[in-house]
Order: C-alpha cells, then sequence, then structure tokens
C-alpha cells in the first residue's frame, strides 16, 4: 500500500471550504457589488414632489436606493411625513433623499 492510500485521500477543497470562511466572503461580495448614490435630476425631484403633493391613496412604483443598492417597491404609501423627510410603503421607511423615482400606477 502506497502511503497516500494509508492517510486517506486529501481531495482539493475550494477557496468556500472553511465554515469560517463564509460570512466574510459573503460580506466581501456583498461591498464589492454595491454602487454609488445615483444622481437625480430637478426635474426628477421636482416629478417625485409632485407625485407626494397629491397624493391620494394610489398605488405606487418607488425606485430607492439604500446601502449602495437600488430597490423597488410597490405599493400604497402608509406614511408621509414632511417633517421627518420619509414615506412609509408596505411597512419600508424610505427617505427623502434616498428616493430615485415615485410614479403612480
Amino acid at each position: 500500500m502506497n502511503e497516500s492510500s494509508q492517510r486517506g485521500m486529501v481531495k482539493w477543497a475550494p477557496y468556500k471550504s472553511l465554515i469560517e470562511q463564509a460570512p466574510i466572503l459573503a460580506r466581501m461580495r456583498y461591498e464589492k457589488n454595491k454602487k454609488p448614490r445615483p444622481w437625480i435630476s430637478q426635474d426628477r425631484a421636482a416629478e417625485i414632489n409632485e407625485v407626494l403633493v397629491t397624493y391620494h391613496q394610489e398605488e405606487v412604483d418607488a425606485n430607492y436606493y439604500e446601502d449602495g443598492y437600488l430597490y423597488d417597491i410597490r405599493g400604497i404609501i402608509d406614511v408621509i411625513s414632511s417633517s421627518y423627510q420619509f414615506i412609509e410603503i408596505e411597512g419600508k421607511r424610505i427617505s427623502f433623499k434616498n428616493l430615485i423615482n415615485l410614479r403612480r400606477v
């Protein structure tokens, strides 16, 4: 019997083989894929403001930026807080500064 068969075959393991590495690698992928905050024009800001000012329980589509990623949500606005500058749709609180687009469906 040769020496490798006595110790058992040592197989190549991928970079993700150690369980302790999984959270670190996931965080690295998350950070790597982040995008900078999109710039919105004055016209787009005015359109968003118009929807908020004239809102009457219609369903809306909202595109927003959060922690390096863009998200979409559709629903009825539950709360519009001009003093705290956020809206809440389906339980998700979105800051005015993070709104990229807001339109009625």
